[in-house]
């Protein structure tokens, strides 16, 4: 997980706002179910999921410090600096040999990690992610729950609801420049 989110470019992309914001929905609906399955005492959407799950496994802290400073030195943001532990904590508990849990949980994180791979991160302000272009309201996040999972996180996919938002708010497809 570490050499994947070194991998990550930065630079934040508008013309990728869509589908980031269907991923940050996805996160939200993940992050729900998480913490309902592991009575997280989380207030925020942004937590440590793995704490909540056995909070006895951690990652490497050098692992952690090195990340950090890596995505600060290339732009990530604060927000991106705040979820890059809970990330990473995440990959040691997966990594865990028998740590169990229900297979209807997916990966709380992969949709996050998506969506940086598309190019950037993202701010919060006011109560809402901002993705250049779109925004998503953090209010609420808990309901997200019982909603519908993405029917597919491929980049195929992705690409077609930033094609789709994208005409449907500007007229046409924008690309990386725009």
């Amino acid at each position: 997980m570490a050499t994947r989110l070194n991998a990550v470019d930065w630079e934040r992309r508008g013309d990728k706002a869509w589908s980031k914001a269907a991923l940050v929905k996805e996160y939200f609906r993940r992050a729900a179910r998480w913490s309902a399955a592991y009575e997280c005492d989380a207030r925020g959407p942004f937590f440590d999921i793995a704490a909540c799950v056995d909070p006895t496994i951690r990652a490497d802290q050098q692992v952690v410090d090195e990340v950090v400073e890596k995505i600060a030195l290339g732009g990530g943001g604060w927000n991106v600096k705040q979820l890059t532990p809970f990330i990473l904590h995440w990959a040691a508990l997966r990594a865990t040999p028998g740590i169990v849990w229900s297979p209807e949980l997916e990966d709380p994180f992969e949709p996050l990690i998506l969506l940086f791979e598309r190019g950037g991160a993202f701010h919060t302000e006011n109560g809402e992610v901002n993705l250049e272009w779109k925004s998503v309201s953090m209010a609420g996040w808990r309901k997200r729950a019982t909603d519908a999972p993405m029917p597919s996180l491929a980049p195929d996919a992705l690409d077609q609801i930033d094609r789709s938002g994208s005409t449907a708010q500007f007229g046409y497809v924008i690309g990386p420049l725009d």
